[in-house]
């Protein structure tokens, strides 16, 4: 299938040919590192999420998960963990938060951040209104003075835009 984006934005080409199709998704994120897909979750309250590349620099997206939050010694041990627990926990968790900015998804002390807006990091200046994207998920169980930081281990590569590099493919 050949995939062509259908616009350019903040985290770089755009595709909507990944509705629902979650493992497809991170695959493709992981060979492209970067871009933005629409759709890839969905939540009946708050509608469609998107999954997007990120960068470790702004601390949001899957480039940002796989850096901090995969690995030995940290809250998923491999990017399929992590795929997997993101998915159940935003269709079985509970929110724990939901307002203006962000919904907050648990299941068993695991959780997702889901942005409900797109902000400038500097400035703050609000981009878009109604995107809904994946900033983060973590294992809440796990104490921070518990994890190993990403300083202490071998952890995914860095492009120069602090865009992890994936170095476990997803099965």
């Amino acid at each position: 299938m050949d995939i062509q984006p259908i616009g350019v934005g903040y985290f770089g080409n755009i595709y909507d040919q990944f509705r629902g199709k979650v493992k497809e998704a991170f695959e493709f994120l992981i060979t492209q590192k970067s871009g933005d897909l629409l759709g890839v979750f969905h939540d009946d309250e708050i509608g469609d999420i998107d999954l997007v590349w990120g960068s470790c620099d702004e601390n949001a997206g899957l480039a940002h998960i796989i850096f901090k939050h995969v690995g030995k010694g940290k809250d998923f041990s491999t990017i399929e963990d992590a795929r997997l627990a993101i998915e159940v926990i935003i269709n079985k968790g509970t929110k724990i938060k939901d307002n203006r900015d962000k919904v907050i998804y648990e299941l068993d002390g695991k959780r997702v951040v889901v942005r409900k807006n797109l902000r400038n990091k500097a400035t703050g200046n609000l981009i878009e209104d109604k995107k809904k994207w994946v900033v983060t998920s973590y294992d809440n169980n796990v104490p921070k003075s518990g994890k190993l930081s990403a300083s202490t281990l071998t952890t995914p590569e860095s492009d120069k835009g602090g865009r992890a590099v994936a170095s476990d493919a997803v099965s």
